[in-house]
């Protein structure tokens, strides 16, 4: 009964995650509530699921507060700028409908490809901004660039996100398990996809060997001896200064 309540036991690592999941999911719903914040909610979202899926954090709300505190502005940016993407897409496409025999018919293809387009670029435009220090003019085209340089893994991460649209199509009575996971699983599994590529542009940590920390250390302890031994004889000659102030003092 302990090893199974043991929290390096694999059944309560997996248990832990799962609840990890739920709750970020829900401050992500809850924070995407205003619209406008999206943007700041997914990359706070990204932020936290990248330390998961690198194992490298297992708190939840402290980091993706502060993560939405510190990319609120550029995320809301680049936000702003693809939901009037897609709203002149949807205008578009709600035109022609209207207005059937009036346009082209290669019209409507053409904006639903357009949209698709723009739906796989934006796969990495918060992930980015979460993690890369850049201005928004940077990030879009940097999501441009890895969405067709990294094109099998935007293709992954764009389907991924098909998953929770099944399941409500499917049936409504999936909806409380899309609202415990349908933005943190996915989420997850799109950090282990871009996960690898970030790390290829991040700066390489150098690694301190055993004999150069020895090195290290040994000229550490000798700073620590000679301040030691300075204050040590700023101490005497103190002393031997008061003493000879107490002496010319007995004189007089």
């Amino acid at each position: 009964m302990n090893k199974l309540f043991n929290l390096d036991n694999p059944v309560m690592q997996f248990l832990s995650a799962m609840a990890d999941l739920i709750i970020l999911n829900l401050l992500t719903l809850l924070c995407c509530l205003p619209v406008f914040t999206i943007g700041a909610s997914l990359s706070a979202m990204h932020y936290v699921l990248l330390k998961m899926a690198r194992k490298e954090e297992s708190y939840i709300v402290k980091p993706f507060f502060k993560a939405f505190k510190d990319n609120f502005r550029q995320a809301t940016g680049e936000w702003l700028i693809l939901l009037a993407v897609f709203a002149v897409l949807f205008l578009d496409v709600s035109m022609i409908r209207s207005n059937n025999g009036l346009f082209p018919g290669f019209m409507m293809p053409l904006i639903i490809a357009v949209a698709v387009v723009v739906f796989f670029f934006a796969q990495w435009v918060f992930p980015l901004q979460m993690h890369f220090a850049n201005p928004v003019k940077t990030t879009m085209k940097n999501a441009v660039l890895l969405g067709l340089g990294r094109f099998p893994r935007t293709l992954g991460m764009a389907a991924i996100w098909a998953v929770p649209v099944l399941l409500l199509l499917f049936t409504t009575a999936l909806v409380p398990l899309v609202l415990m996971f349908g933005l943190s699983f996915p989420g997850l599994v799109m950090a282990y996809l871009y996960s690898p590529v970030f790390k290829k542009f991040e700066p390489e940590v150098e690694e301190v060997s055993d004999e150069n920390f020895d090195e290290d250390s040994a000229e550490k302890d000798d700073a620590y001896r000679s301040l030691a031994q300075m204050q040590e004889e700023n101490r005497r000659i103190e002393q031997e200064l008061e003493k000879k102030d107490q002496e010319k003092a007995e004189k007089v």
